[in-house]
């Protein structure tokens, strides 16, 4: 199979982390960016720094959504669930009949959600399991050592030769590929822990370091992941794994003043995701009759959400 060529909409942590990897790799990849980052990824390159010290600097090619004129294999989307809808014309425009759209945002459900907008595109669901953020123009700082992309079709077939060459990309450049036979499951099993992170965090400007130790942090985020657990059994999609072991090794691994993004952009007072990460888990849970009390309060607090 030919080598195939990569586009990245959202140069974030997200999206600024898979294009580093990939362009590391030596591997076709584009990403879409703006203002001073797009500027400093142009003349200088981006550069990624990683928690345990590894450091580099790797040209990229990178330009604005009105200035790319490239036909990508796979399009990864890479930025925060309120500005998805910005993405559905650059999708559009960068497009051909084989692409293949891999959203990874932390909003459940994303790619169900794109489809009736994209419908000439093959959009699968997807995920992502990474600390990372933006530490200057043209620089990404990863808090974690985890980089692990989950994704793939709601049929469960795992045999697409184009994904399984993605599988192989994303090995060769040092990021962990989970072409997944049971996405709905394991996209949820993410969701397991970037809610609770985002919720328990936003509700009482804990992190990761009120998490690992015993204290009110500790049990609400917690109490959070088991009322996630619940759900997953009353939806039919049970984890494989104790999540709550699960999201307490992740939560090992990364740095103790490590918070959400969502947690970050409600101090910046701006648009947030905590309708999709905190509010629709007590509308699910009303939906497959779970009691949510926790997140019930939180949403309380955090959206002004009454669920009663």
């Amino acid at each position: 199979m030919n080598e195939l060529s990569y586009l990245i909409i959202g140069a974030g942590g997200t999206g600024g982390a898979i294009a580093a990897y990939l362009a590391k790799a030596d591997k076709d990849v584009t990403i879409i960016a703006r203002g001073a980052h797009l500027e400093a990824m142009q003349k200088n390159g981006l550069s990624l720094n990683r928690v345990d010290g590894t450091a580099w600097n790797i040209p990229v090619k990178a330009c604005t959504a009105e200035e790319c004129d490239t036909k990508a294999d796979i399009i990864f989307v890479c930025v925060k669930g309120y500005s998805l809808e910005s993405t559905y014309d650059i999708i559009r425009k960068a497009s051909k009949e084989s692409t293949i759209v891999i959203p990874i945002l932390n909003i459940y459900g994303t790619g169900e959600k794109m489809t009736p907008e994209l419908p000439d595109v093959q959009v699968l669901n997807g995920c992502i399991y990474i600390a990372s953020e933006i530490e200057g123009p043209g620089k990404i700082y990863m808090s974690g050592n985890i980089l692990r992309i989950v994704y793939g079709r709601l049929d469960g077939d795992v045999s697409d030769p184009v994904l399984l060459k993605v599988t192989e990309d994303l090995k060769e450049a040092g990021i962990e590929p989970v072409y997944s036979a049971n996405v709905r499951r394991d996209t949820f099993q993410k969701y397991a822990y970037v809610s609770p992170m985002a919720a328990a965090g936003a509700y009482g400007d804990y992190n990761c370091g009120d998490y690992k130790r015993p204290g009110p942090g500790h049990d609400l985020f917690y109490a959070c992941i088991r009322e996630i657990d619940a759900l997953a059994n009353a939806m039919g999609i049970p984890f494989p794994v104790d999540i709550v072991e699960t999201d307490r090794k992740i939560t090992e691994g990364l740095a103790d003043d490590c918070t959400s993004s969502m947690q970050k952009d409600l101090k910046k007072g701006g648009p947030n995701e905590s309708d999709g990460l905190i509010s629709e888990v007590v509308r699910m849970g009303k939906k497959y009759g779970v009691p949510t009390p926790s997140y019930a309060m939180i949403a309380k607090k955090v959206c002004g959400y009454d669920a009663e």
